[in-house]
């Protein structure tokens, strides 16, 4: 889970032209729950999605003369052919 979000924060960072992050000094996953399906009801005898949304706490590795910084993130996280897929679902600093 963390090498998904840490390399996907390093792209969205590298593109615009933030490339110093290399790792999270911490990262923790606080929990998962099963996505569901988009449009579709939930009822007896559906199987699962697959997909899970899980929320986490990332810090990141501060600048020099700077606090560290945490975020509180959402991401979605499905099997693949290849693995594990990550989607984020959203970041918020604290």
């Amino acid at each position: 889970m963390r090498k998904l979000v840490e390399a996907h924060t390093r792209r969205t960072l590298e593109r615009q032209g933030n490339a110093g992050f290399r790792a999270f000094d911490n990262f923790r996953k606080q929990g998962c729950v099963e996505a569901k399906p988009k449009g579709v009801q939930t009822g007896a005898g559906q199987g699962g999605s697959g997909q899970y949304d899980c929320y986490y706490a990332a810090t990141f590795v501060p600048q020099p003369g700077q606090p560290p910084l945490t975020v509180n993130g959402k991401g979605r996280f499905r099997h693949t052919d290849k693995g594990m897929a990550f989607e984020d679902l959203g970041a918020q600093p604290r």
